[in-house]
């Protein structure tokens, strides 16, 4: 072969190699961590995303950890305090504050700027959910509302009680007093007093409703205010027509009552709803109970998508977010509600009842108090519930409560 033959050979080889790229190029291994959801980690669907990502991406390979919500907050933070923790993971709403206070996640302001990645294509609560000191934390995942009010529709007609007339503050008043027979072992309501999370986010979503607040605007504690001891007082009153022993009560006996036929109103988020379809309750749903002249306001539930500080992949880790919140894939890959309006709009008109009833309580709620001290925020909350539940005044209650969350440091 000739000088020039052999040039051009090789010229051509290099092109294809220029072309295609090297044979064996390594790729950037992306560490995603989330909240286990089945028996063997991610669903179904969220695989099914993480191959559509790495499919897209082919230079980028998700190494998948998944990790039982009981333990996922401590292994997170163990992780990255050892300097071994993820590049991008879903935190649990409530956790997004302390993560942000502790220097753990980087803000995300500027690459949601650059990308195009805006407010409005979220739910207004989600968004504000990752929102804390003037940066934005994290990319809201997936949302759900605490609570809707899912009833029983016989019991509603045994008592000569319209569902609708329950969405008043006064309505419900009156209809509990028609729905609870307690010699019969007929309740109105389900409500829980014992020390969880349930009880708070029930609380949460009274003191909304009236105007209220638990956390003011300067992070103090808002639980005296007029409106939140009138919704605290409520709560007491509407207590009295829920089965006997709540202070002790978790949500799942009220649950089973619901189910059993002999409580006509249970406070669920909006993810119970294929359970109820496979039970043989005639069952309807509200989005919740409101003083005359206000509208009910839900407390959000979800997980958020954040990058850590420490990840040497920051720019695969947003491209990693970027795809799991957008509207054709967030849809797709959530178990509770996308938080991606758009995509939450198919996904509830495909697999929900009154879609348009969800919607706007989505676009209603807020989230729980933004404070790197929510989990000890919530345990006062949940010792004022319990004072309120056994005696004590909601003032008096409420005062001991914001003397213990204003000593938070």
């Amino acid at each position: 072969m000739s000088n020039r033959a052999l040039l051009s050979t090789a010229l051509a080889a290099a092109s294809l190699w220029f072309l295609a790229g090297p044979a064996h190029a390594e790729q950037t291994v992306l560490k995603f961590w989330d909240n286990q959801q089945t028996e063997s980690g991610l669903s179904v669907f969220q695989k099914e995303a993480v191959n559509r990502f790495q499919t897209e991406n082919p230079d980028i390979k998700v190494d998948v950890t998944t990790i039982p919500y009981p333990e996922y907050q401590q292994r997170l933070l163990t992780a990255v305090q050892a300097g071994n923790g993820p590049d991008v993971s879903t935190v649990d709403q409530i956790w997004n504050s302390a993560f942000a206070e502790a220097g753990a996640i980087i803000k995300l302001d500027g690459m949601a700027a650059t990308s195009g990645v805006k407010a409005e294509s979220f739910f207004p609560g989600a968004w504000a959910s990752a929102n804390y000191k003037g940066g934005l934390w994290g990319i809201p995942f997936n949302v759900d509302v605490w609570f809707f009010a899912f009833v029983n529709r016989k019991l509603f007609a045994d008592a000569g009680v319209d569902p609708a007339s329950i969405v008043t503050w006064q309505g419900l008043e009156e209809a509990a007093k028609k729905l609870t027979d307690k010699a019969k072992g007929k309740f109105a309501i389900g409500l829980t007093g014992n020390k969880s999370e349930y009880p708070v986010v029930m609380t949460d979503s009274f003191i909304y409703s009236n105007g209220g607040a638990v956390l003011g605007d300067d992070g103090k504690c808002a639980l005296t205010s007029p409106a939140a001891i009138e919704a605290l007082e409520f709560y007491k009153k509407i207590a009295d027509y829920a089965p006997a022993g709540i202070l002790n009560a978790a949500d799942e006996p009220m649950r089973e009552l619901f189910l059993n036929g002999t409580l006509a109103i249970e406070l669920w988020p909006a993810l119970e709803q294929p359970t109820l379809d496979k039970s043989k309750i005639d069952w309807d749903l509200l989005a919740g109970f409101a003083p005359a002249g206000k509208k009910a306001v839900g407390t959000y539930g979800g997980w958020n998508l954040v990058v850590y500080k420490q990840s040497k992949n920051q720019e695969a880790a947003w491209k990693f977010v970027q795809f799991m919140t957008r509207e054709d894939v967030n849809g797709a890959v959530v178990d509770l509600i996308p938080a991606n309006v758009a995509a939450a709009k198919s996904f509830l008109a495909k697999t929900r009842r009154h879609p348009e009833v969800i919607l706007e309580h989505l676009n209603n709620a807020k989230p729980r108090p933004l404070s790197p001290h929510y989990l000890e925020v919530s345990e006062i909350q949940q010792t004022m519930v319990q004072k309120i539940l056994s005696g004590t005044s909601a003032a008096d209650a409420a005062k001991a409560a914001c003397t213990a969350i204003d000593g938070l440091k």
